[in-house]
């Protein structure tokens, strides 16, 4: 079926996840949204969000005292010195897609690169 000529395309369209994230050791459960060249981390009452050029250093969390709430999670540090770590209530590959997001927030980047080819779960 061809797409109407100003319908919106799957590329332009915003991305959202359900997660559970933790920041300064405080749980919440709700979205991760992929916006312009950013991210939101929003549960009822408490929203985070921050560009990607933000993001110092990330890796995929597996041991048993990193996980959130049982699941596997990504660990972000902000350039600014806050950690957040997410945890995809809709499975593995949403996980490596949200880490495959946070490498695209710069391409030259080879350590975060790195880290996520390893990054099976």
């Amino acid at each position: 079926m061809p797409r109407a000529a100003n319908g919106p395309s799957l590329s332009g369209m915003r991305k959202t996840f359900p997660v559970v994230w933790a920041l300064h050791g405080r749980t919440h459960t709700g979205k991760l949204e992929v916006l312009k060249e950013r991210l939101e981390l929003s549960s009822r009452g408490h929203t985070l969000s921050f560009p990607l050029r933000a993001v110092a250093h990330f890796t995929v969390e597996r041991g048993a005292d990193t996980r959130i709430r049982g699941l596997t999670a990504v660990t972000i540090r902000l350039a600014g010195g806050d950690v957040v770590r997410v945890a995809s209530l809709g499975g593995a590959g949403s996980l490596h897609e949200i880490a495959r997001l946070l490498t695209a927030g710069d391409e030259t980047d080879r350590s975060r690169r790195q880290e996520l080819a390893g990054a099976g779960t």
